[in-house]
């Protein structure tokens, strides 16, 4: 398999993702009916259904201390008064960057700027790159020197 394959897999999964956190946020949908929905329209298969399937499960399992890491990483802001869009991107790079060692904490900071880019706000991409990097600073890099 070839390796830019795979990262179009994973891009298309975690596009896919934040559609589904940012339907659960926004109108409370059951997970299990957001994640099968938005599978079968985007006609995920294989690995990047898998995909979708571990980042929603992982980010709603650890949605409180994900969300504590990301409100520790915010200066002069709330979680909760964050567009949707963008509550969901840094919520799906968290996820990645806390729980999937497996994923490089530079990719899920690359891929969270471009998705923030295309679907959020003009100023989302910086923000949301800002955020995230402070909280891979404070919770990964810290620890791995600490």
């Amino acid at each position: 398999m070839k390796p830019h394959s795979i990262k179009g897999r994973r891009t298309r999964a975690r596009i896919a993702t934040v559609e589904i956190l940012y339907r659960i946020d926004l109108v409370a949908e059951e997970p299990a009916e957001a994640v099968d929905s938005v599978i079968q329209r985007r006609r995920l298969t294989g690995g990047a259904a898998r995909y979708v399937r571990t980042l929603v499960e992982t980010t709603l399992q650890e949605q409180e201390r994900i969300d504590e890491a990301l409100q520790n990483s915010l200066t002069d802001w709330k979680l909760q008064r964050l567009s949707y869009v963008d509550r969901a991107i840094l919520r799906l790079a968290a996820c990645e960057i806390l729980f999937l060692p497996d994923v490089p904490p530079k990719v899920s900071i690359d891929e969270a700027v471009e998705l923030a880019r295309f679907y959020g706000t003009e100023g989302s991409a910086r923000f949301v790159n800002g955020v995230i990097d402070s909280l891979y600073k404070r919770e990964v890099k810290a620890s791995d020197t600490g």
